[in-house]
């Protein structure tokens, strides 16, 4: 990571201190009716890393890469350790299914959650990348609905944000001078994107909100690419 400097990303987005209370530091079997949310992603010096290292053979925000984060997420939907998921570019929010997490415990269905989505993004971006993790254990599908609901919302407001600051990493991988601090405000993050040629307003809608998705009743992958806003995203989640 050149210059020490790195993306402080989505895992620092206002939504997980709202839902930190919940976060389990334990290990044990849920307790029966509660709901287990567990996030998987790049670390974000990992994720700096590695945009450095594509810079030159990438486009602008390599949109590649983001892909890749997602679709290691939603491949964790072939288990049968995750009964919806939500992804953005930088990490992945799944919901295990309720007889799963009432039947064995949280380290072990977090532990296979992270090996799935490690082997996946390995093998979709040629390389392999250091994790994080963090799980929750809600009380009910409504708690889970509100916090996977403010998190895309606080995805969303971050989105100019977090692209100024893949487009530095990626500045910096060809040879030029990048620090977030000349991108700590909307005005400055819209003059650097403008200068380089990206249009915020074209950007797809799964750069700006994530994606989600889950098995229906019939078995068949139901995905989501342009999410709903408020209790209609709730809706989108499982009881």
């Amino acid at each position: 990571m050149k210059n020490g400097v790195q993306n402080p990303g989505a895992w620092n987005l206002p939504a997980w201190s709202r839902i930190g209370a919940f976060e389990v530091l334990g290990d044990y079997t849920p307790m029966p009716g509660f709901r287990l949310l567990v996030a998987v992603g790049p670390t974000q010096a990992s994720l700096t890393d590695v945009l450095e290292q594509r810079a030159i053979d990438n486009p602008w925000l390599d949109p590649d890469l983001a892909r890749a984060t997602m679709r290691a997420g939603l491949g964790l939907l072939r288990s049968n350790v995750a009964e919806f998921v939500y992804a953005n570019p930088e990490q992945t929010l799944v919901l295990v299914p309720a007889q799963r997490a009432s039947a064995e415990t949280i380290m072990d269905l977090s532990a296979q959650l992270v090996s799935g989505y490690a082997s996946r993004l390995s093998l979709l971006c040629g390389r392999e990348m250091c994790l994080q993790s963090r799980v929750f254990e809600l009380p009910d599908a409504t708690v889970v609905r509100r916090a996977l609901g403010s998190l895309v919302e606080d995805v969303e407001d971050n989105t100019p944000l977090r692209s100024s600051l893949w487009l530095g990493a990626q500045l910096r991988g060809r040879g030029q001078a990048f620090h977030p601090s000349m991108v700590e405000s909307l005005e400055e993050q819209n003059s650097l994107l403008r200068g380089h040629g990206i249009d915020m307003d074209a950007l797809p809608a799964w750069w700006w909100r994530g994606v989600a998705a889950h098995v229906d009743v019939q078995g068949g992958l139901r995905v989501y690419d342009d999410l709903p806003h408020g209790e209609a995203f709730g809706e989108l989640v499982p009881e």
